[in-house]
């Protein structure tokens, strides 16, 4: 069984994609607001659970890579 490309490449090819699953989100999310839908956490628990844990995952990513406020690595 082969593993998990871990190369630079595939990396960047990764958040490609989920940057645009993001942006697909966001605009779902954004057309729903525009058609009178509320995003309160009672109503959308699972969404509001799925976006903490990304932002925790992105932390931990952050911390890997010496993520630097001004969008560069530090080296």
């Amino acid at each position: 069984m082969e593993g998990i490309d871990t190369s630079k490449e595939a990396i960047n090819i990764d958040l490609a994609l989920i940057k645009s699953c993001l942006r697909l989100i966001n605009q779902t999310v954004i057309l729903s607001k525009q058609r009178g839908e509320t995003f309160t956490v009672s109503e959308n628990e699972e969404l509001h659970m799925l976006i903490s844990k990304i932002d925790k995952e992105l932390s931990k990513i952050k911390s890997n890579i010496h993520y630097d406020s001004n969008n560069t690595m530090v080296r």
